[in-house]
């Protein structure tokens, strides 16, 4: 179980009541890692939900026999690892840690189930995930109009 008052630092849980961040609080654990370490790989299945306390995580893809290439760099208050809650459940993207790194992890499977017995704070969780999935796809379209432009 993670402290609420950690919790409350992410963007994502701001409408959530005491009691509605106890139940997250429930299924959530805390981990370190050091730096240059990779916690999950792009195409794997996306098992868990991360919450960035401290350090830095590079989100980086690749494409066939392609170098990675970073396309977000997410700071402390800032969550990554999204599929965990989206269907088919597969992550788009590696994430490594640039820097030590202290992650708040929430298993997808029980966040899943919290949010069907609780959708109210489905809803609300998933609301500001959107919003998280939209702030990195304008990123990476710009990224792309950038490198077309390069080519031209």
């Amino acid at each position: 179980m993670v402290a609420i008052e950690k919790l409350r630092k992410f963007k994502i849980f701001n409408s959530l009541n005491e009691r509605e961040l106890e139940l997250i609080a429930d299924i959530a654990k805390e981990e370190s890692y050091k730096a240059h370490a990779r916690i999950f790989e792009e195409k794997a299945l996306a098992t868990n939900l991360y919450l960035l306390l401290e350090g830095k995580v590079e989100i980086k893809i690749r494409g066939d026999d392609v170098e990675p290439v970073v396309i977000d760099i997410v700071g402390s208050g800032e969550i990554f690892g999204w599929s965990a809650v989206t269907e088919p459940y597969t992550f788009t993207a590696a994430a490594w840690t640039s820097e030590e790194t202290g992650l708040i992890i929430l298993k997808g499977e029980r966040l899943r189930e919290l949010f069907e017995k609780n959708n109210h704070i489905g809803y609300r969780v998933v609301k500001e995930v959107a919003a998280v999935i939209s702030r990195r796809l304008k990123a990476m379209e710009t990224k792309f109009v950038d490198l077309l432009h390069k080519i031209k």
